[in-house]
C-alpha cells in the first residue's frame, strides 16, 4: 500500500465515505466501514471520542443520545458500559447489533484496504481534547498507520498541535465558514498539507488558487449526480460522501462517457 503522500500524488480522484457509508448503514460502525470498502471507496473518514476510562472509540457526537439508545455523554461513560449500548436501531432494524467501536478496532479493520481521515474536534469542545489529540496521535503511531491517515479539522489551532505532536503527520485544513482566504493562505497559515471545503464554497478563485500551489484539496458532500457533476467541473481530487459507493459508479460512469 502506497503512504498517503504518494496515493494522493498518483491517484487523480478518489471518494472518501463520510462516517463509513453512512447514508447505508449506521454512521461510525463497522458495518458502515465495510460497506464503504466494498463499495469502492479508497479513504474512510470517521470521528474520534474518549470515554470516562480514557478508551478511544470512533463516534460523532458528545452526547449519546441521537446515534445509540443510551444517554449522557461520551466522556462521562465507562467503555464497558458504552459497549453495551445498541449503537444500530436508530438508523435500521438489521443492525440492531452493531456497537461503537473502538478506534484500534478500525485501524486494523481498513488497514491495507484504505486510507483513514480523521476528524480532529474544535480544542474548545472538551477540556481533553489535547490530550485526546495525543492519544489518537499516539495510537495511530502504535498500529503503524501515521503514513495512511489524514487529520482534517475546522479548528486549525488543533491541527498545528497535532503537527507537534508528530512532525511527519499529514494535515488537512477545513475553510471555517467565512473564511475569504485563499486556500493558499489557509493552509499556510497552519502547516496543513490539504485543504477541504464545502461545494456551497467552490469558487473558480480558490480552484485556481489551489491548483497553482499544488495543494491536495476534496469538497464535502456529494451524494448525487448532480453534485459530483458540480465537483468535478472544478477538477477537485477527491469528495466526501455518505454514498460512496454510489457515488464511485457514477464517477466510473462519466469516464466511460
Amino acid at each position: 500500500m502506497k503512504s498517503l503522500a504518494e496515493f494522493v500524488r498518483s491517484t487523480p480522484f478518489f471518494v472518501i465515505a463520510h462516517r463509513g457509508a453512512s447514508g447505508e448503514a449506521p454512521e461510525n460502525t463497522k458495518s458502515a466501514i465495510e460497506l464503504a470498502l466494498h463499495g469502492g471507496a479508497l479513504m474512510v473518514e470517521v470521528d474520534v471520542q474518549v470515554t470516562q476510562d480514557e478508551e478511544l472509540v470512533v463516534f460523532h457526537d458528545h452526547i449519546l443520545g441521537r446515534t445509540t439508545n443510551g444517554h449522557g455523554k461520551v466522556a462521562n461513560t465507562r467503555y464497558e458500559d458504552l459497549r453495551k449500548l445498541d449503537a444500530g436501531s436508530w438508523f435500521s432494524p438489521e443492525f440492531a447489533k452493531e456497537v461503537v467501536p473502538r478506534l484500534d478496532e478500525v485501524l486494523d479493520l481498513v488497514a491495507g484496504r484504505a486510507y483513514l481521515n480523521l476528524e480532529v474536534k474544535p480544542l474548545h469542545e472538551n477540556p481533553r481534547s489535547k490530550m485526546l489529540i495525543q492519544q489518537v496521535v499516539n495510537v495511530i503511531q502504535e498500529h503503524g498507520h501515521a503514513p495512511y491517515t489524514v487529520y482534517s479539522s475546522f479548528d486549525h489551532e488543533a491541527l498545528r498541535l497535532v503537527k507537534v505532536i508528530d512532525p511527519l503527520a499529514h494535515t488537512a485544513a477545513l475553510n471555517v465558514p467565512g473564511d475569504s482566504r485563499l486556500p493558499s493562505q489557509v493552509v499556510g497559515d497552519c502547516g496543513a498539507d490539504a485543504y477541504g471545503c464545502s461545494t456551497k464554497e467552490l469558487t473558480k478563485k480558490k480552484s485556481d488558487d489551489l491548483r497553482r500551489h499544488r495543494i491536495p484539496w476534496g469538497v464535502y458532500t456529494v451524494n448525487t449526480d448532480e453534485e459530483l457533476e458540480h465537483a468535478l467541473e472544478y477538477k477537485v481530487g477527491s469528495v466526501v460522501s455518505n454514498l460512496p459507493g454510489n457515488v464511485w459508479k457514477m464517477y466510473e460512469k462519466r469516464k466511460k462517457q
